[in-house]
């Protein structure tokens, strides 16, 4: 056996991704997910760094 795998943890159950607690007392977020959002500092260097240019998807006239 493994230094890392003990007794313990080869009885966890493993990460599903993407799958939601069924008791719906708390929402279950994704790696990517933060339910808070950057702070007025970050907001203002990202806005420093690269000020309009930043677009998720280009203009819809565009070739």
């Amino acid at each position: 056996m493994s230094q890392f795998w003990n007794e313990r943890t080869h009885k966890l159950d493993p990460y599903v991704p993407g799958e939601q607690p069924r008791d719906q007392q708390y929402v279950k977020l994704n790696t990517n997910e933060n339910p808070y959002p950057p702070s007025p500092h970050v907001l203002k260097k990202m806005q420093e760094a690269v000020g309009g240019s930043l677009r998720l998807y280009p203009a819809f006239f565009s070739i």
